[in-house]
């Protein structure tokens, strides 16, 4: 429209002259002539730029890639993955039970070996939140290998009760195909509890607390095995006195000097008769021994892990790097075996936030915990606005400690050996389900990290 005023304003307005015709006729010709190219001019003009627009459609221009701290987390979300089912057991012959998180009762997902008689006890297990079947398995008084499925109800209870060795079936109960035999070396006097089950769970960090990352979840990846050993029942309650622990460093991605701790929460200093390293691999130099955090509850340091890494040539992080990666068995892992001076109640320790797997900055003590753990001994930002407030009109939320204001996390805990990212990955893209369980506040996608549907292209497998 301003063109075309424009235009209107230039175009020459004629006046008659009283001069020679033949002069006059010439220049108005001349004149028509001119007008006409401008006009053409100033059409093709018109033309280019209507052109020009249609050129470039909003529609149809690239997205911005969403990433895990676009995320929109509902309040209340916890991040969990595993919890502890309460069940409960008994058997009319005393017998020895195998736990299961599969129908095939495979090693990998096995969850407990426990003794189990006529006596009704309580049985707290670990499990995976997706898991809505436990699978047992046992051998009856003529030796003959049974097996059975579990319900886990919605509020994450069970029962098993085992009335008849010849059939095995109750109403919780019914019997399935038979699976492998439970090994011949237990006996009944013992058992073990696994966490999160016979094999690695893994945790993953995210290094620039309290600032968010890049949220691929590789900025520290260790795999971690719990288990509770010489199993008793003492009360119709199972007990320890024996804990396992073994940990595996899988990858460094962050560019932070952090070292890793584990706290035993519910597990005092003097309540431990002793500690003994009895596996070590690829720790340089080697130790016989772990060293203590002074404090009330037992801590135990595990910067041996990361010292003297042995990395790729050229590589700029630890086992990162497609084009530089470490084999599985040249991944430094540090096994160790606590006596408890008295049995400890299973229930009391296997809660995930009672094994508390943590970083420590070397140089300025910033922790790094999961999501509702207090820190030990840095100061907390309290009045970080990025920060979900921990103190509301004087009352301490607890459960507030690391999360962001929009619910994110800077450690998360996966029951089993999930694969890790690669550098600059797009987590969301490596794990197709993981935003779909974040934003339906875990009821959606709750085995994204164990589905088909992951881009291996961008993951790690150790």
């Amino acid at each position: 429209m301003q063109l075309y005023l424009l235009y209107l304003q230039i175009i020459p307005t004629f006046v008659p002259i009283k001069s020679n015709p033949i002069i006059n006729k010439t220049s108005t010709a001349v004149m028509k002539k001119k007008t006409i190219l401008f006009a053409s001019c100033l059409l093709g003009v018109f033309a280019f730029s209507s052109c020009e627009k249609n050129l470039y459609d909003e529609s149809k221009q690239p997205e911005k890639e969403i990433q895990v701290k676009d995320l929109d987390i509902p309040a209340g979300f916890q991040w969990k993955l595993t919890q502890v089912a309460a069940g409960t057991v008994a058997a009319t012959t005393p017998t020895m039970v195998s736990f299961f998180l599969d129908e095939a009762c495979s090693k990998e997902e096995k969850i407990a070996d426990i003794p189990v008689d006529t006596e009704i006890s309580s049985l707290p297990l670990s499990i995976p939140t997706y898991v809505n079947t436990l699978y047992a398995q046992y051998k009856t008084s003529t030796n003959e290998t049974k097996k059975v499925a579990i319900p886990v109800n919605a509020d994450r209870s069970f029962s098993l009760n085992i009335a008849n060795d010849a059939k095995s079936k109750s109403n919780t109960t019914r019997s399935i195909t038979r699976g492998h035999d439970i090994e011949d070396d237990i006996q009944l006097s013992k058992g073990v509890i696994f966490h999160p089950k016979d094999g690695w769970g893994t945790i993953m960090f995210e290094d620039q607390f309290p600032s968010l990352g890049d949220y691929d979840f590789n900025d520290f990846v260790v795999n971690y095995k719990v288990q509770f050993q010489g199993i008793r029942k003492v009360d119709k309650k199972y007990t320890a006195q024996y804990i396992q622990i073994g940990l595996r460093l899988k990858a460094i991605g962050g560019i932070f000097p952090y070292s890793p701790y584990l706290r035993l929460k519910e597990i005092d200093s003097d309540e431990v008769e002793s500690i003994e390293v009895y596996e070590t691999k690829n720790v340089i130099p080697a130790i016989d021994g772990v060293e203590l955090v002074p404090n009330k509850h037992l801590i135990i340091d595990y910067s041996p892990l990361i010292k003297n890494l042995a990395k790729p040539a050229g590589s700029q992080y630890y086992n990162t790097e497609k084009n530089a990666l470490v084999a599985t068995s040249d991944l430094p892992e540090i096994n160790i075996l606590i006596t408890l001076k008295k049995r400890k109640e299973v229930k009391e320790i296997l809660e995930g936030d009672e094994f508390d797997l943590y970083l420590k900055r070397n140089d300025s003590g910033t922790e790094i915990h999961m999501n509702g753990i207090e820190p030990i001994t840095y100061q907390y930002p309290f009045n970080d606005k990025n920060l979900l407030p921990i103190y509301t009109n004087g009352d301490e939320e607890d459960d507030n400690y690391y999360f962001s204001a929009g619910r994110l996390i800077w450690g998360l805990r996966v029951p089993g050996n999930a694969a890790h990212a690669i550098e600059k990955a797009n987590f969301l893209e490596a794990y197709k389900g993981f935003a779909k369980w974040a934003q339906s506040s875990g009821k959606n996608e709750q085995n994204w990290y164990n589905q088909g549907n992951a881009d291996k292209s961008l993951l790690i497998h150790n």
